[in-house]
């Protein structure tokens, strides 16, 4: 029996797609295979024949039901898994047909970002103010089954599919979490957001800061807005956050781009022959503010694009840890039966030649984030008392924790964790009743924040950076 935290996470969502939410890649549109491969007749004599006799075999000798368009599926997926690329995969039929159909259509989803690795959908990022942000979902989370089934082994686009759906609908995650025994149940209601990509602020009279949270559609209006508010404030300086951004649309960054870095190359593409691909350039002739860049581990894609260029350009001082490291281009190539296989094709290059993809972007000034407080603030749908459990205890206690205050154990709300509420509560002059209510949750959630901020090593480092 796994723990089971249900959450009902309604009016939250995204409008998704495959490309938008769940990837971190660029693609290019789907080709015809037009692939001539070298000795092509020895390989169909040594594996069609091989493959042939294993099914004999089965047909054989096998004791128990078996599809035969199953396996053959399987076959196919595993030979492109054996590339070893986790963003290679082979697409069915089916897959191809659900690919087409949710392609720049609006699905209910969970908002957060994921990768294939070591065989398990693991977590990159959760998308603020996402379903899986507000559930406590945390980058490094592997998702092994989806609706009760194990979904260890399975392609990304197979396990992403089976998380989409409907809105209000919902879908039920199977998590296994570090440290945390056993697999935990997540239940999360489906449904859709307009997500705010940049959030900004004037943290004195003259140094600004922009957080961009992503690089979908409308970022680039979002950022210009909140750019230019800021130098309507008589912004001198300005930090950009890119912690934790995912990436996006190719468009989108570099749009952004051309208000960041200098006259020259932003970003240039080459295939496995090191043949260029594309060029993409800045018209950039003067810029009037001083920029130090934030970035972390969970920084990805158009966000290296980005840090990339400037750090290159030497536009900007870059601050944090290296980056994920994701800077390839994906082809999907359409096979003769309809089916078709996901290739990466090419890599992401910054100006001078630096690859992208498996090594990240590092900083120019290294500083590690403070352990914990990685975690979203507390959801109040309702009061939290002793002999509670689920997702929001657990989020409670992780505030508890992060606050110096008892915290009991984890997901169950027992007497250590009423110590704790109860000792807030006396700290801030609330009454002490020991019961989470929304008064409470309120005040938790404002504590936090301000502490998050007091204990932002990388942001006080950018801080000190201009006052220094």
């Amino acid at each position: 029996m796994h723990k089971k935290w249900k959450l009902s996470l309604l009016a939250l969502a995204l409008v998704v797609s495959h490309l938008a939410i769940f990837s971190i890649g660029y693609y290019l549109p789907q080709q015809q295979s037009d692939v001539q491969p070298e000795e092509p007749l020895a390989l169909e004599s040594d594996f069609s024949s091989k493959t042939k006799e294993i099914i004999e075999v089965i047909q054989n000798n096998f004791f128990g039901d078996y599809d035969l368009d199953e396996i053959e599926d399987a076959v196919y997926r595993e030979i492109v898994a054996a590339l070893g690329d986790p963003y290679s995969e082979y697409m069915s039929v089916d897959d191809v047909e659900d690919f087409g159909r949710s392609y720049g259509q609006s699905y209910g989803g969970i908002g957060v970002e994921v990768t294939l690795h070591e065989d398990r959908v693991t977590v990159v990022v959760p998308m603020a103010g996402s379903p899986g942000q507000a559930a406590g979902l945390l980058p490094g989370d592997q998702i092994v089954e989806v609706d009760g089934k194990d979904v260890e082994g399975k392609g990304l686009s197979e396990v992403v599919d089976m998380i989409l759906g409907e809105p209000d609908t919902v879908v039920e995650l199977g998590i296994i979490r570090e440290g945390v025994e056993g697999i935990i149940d997540f239940e999360v209601t489906r449904a859709i957001i307009d997500q705010t990509a940049a959030e900004s602020e004037m943290l004195d009279d003259r140094l600004g800061y922009i957080e961009l949270t992503r690089f979908s559609d409308g970022s680039y209006q979002e950022f210009v807005k909140h750019l230019n508010g800021l130098k309507e404030s008589n912004m001198e300086e300005l930090i950009l956050d890119l912690r934790g951004n995912p990436g996006g649309g190719l468009n989108e960054v570099l749009n952004i781009a051309n208000h960041l870095v200098p006259e020259g190359k932003i970003v240039y593409i080459e295939d496995s022959d090191g043949q260029r691909l594309a060029t993409y350039t800045s018209d950039l002739k003067e810029r009037d503010f001083e920029l130090v860049v934030l970035i972390d581990e969970n920084s990805a894609s158009a966000s290296e694009i980005l840090a990339g260029a400037l750090k290159d350009h030497e536009a900007a001082t870059i601050i944090g840890t290296t980056t994920f490291g994701k800077g390839s281009v994906q082809n999907i190539i359409d096979l003769s039966d309809g089916s078709a296989v996901k290739l990466t094709v090419s890599n992401f290059f910054t100006p001078e030649g630096n690859i992208i993809d498996g090594v990240g972007v590092s900083p120019h000034i290294e500083v590690g984030q403070v352990e914990g407080g990685n975690f979203p603030p507390l959801r109040y749908t309702s009061s939290l008392e002793r002999e509670d459990s689920g997702a929001q205890v657990m989020v409670l206690q992780n505030i508890l924790e992060f606050l110096n205050y008892p915290a009991g154990a984890y997901g169950t709300f027992d007497e250590d964790t009423q110590m704790g509420v109860e000792q807030f509560q006396a700290d801030y002059g609330l009454e002490k009743t020991g019961v989470v209510n929304l008064e409470v949750a309120e005040k938790l959630n404002e504590v936090l924040e301000q502490k998050q901020r007091e204990k932002d090593k990388q942001l006080i480092e950018a801080i000190d950076y201009f006052r220094n």
